[in-house]
């Protein structure tokens, strides 16, 4: 093996590691999204859901799993 596949290797993140970190990202936002939107935006439950997914998995994929993620690399 080369060395910058070994490097690669260690650098990793353990999977059930990425599974805590999504879970506690997830948990605030699903607690307090979907709640605002049905109060502010709509109170149909289609829309409720429908609207919350879509700020939600912004906010996971491009703010919450890259601060997360620098937090721990950081070692």
């Amino acid at each position: 093996m080369t060395k910058q596949y070994e490097r690669q290797q260690q650098k990793k993140t353990s999977k059930h590691l990425m599974a805590l970190l999504t879970f506690i990202a997830l948990l605030p936002l699903v607690y307090f999204i979907p709640p605002w939107v049905a109060q502010h935006i709509s109170d149909q439950h289609f829309f409720v859901t429908f609207i919350s997914v879509a700020l939600i998995v912004p906010i996971i994929t491009y703010v919450a799993m890259p601060l997360m993620l620098k937090l721990i690399t950081k070692r």
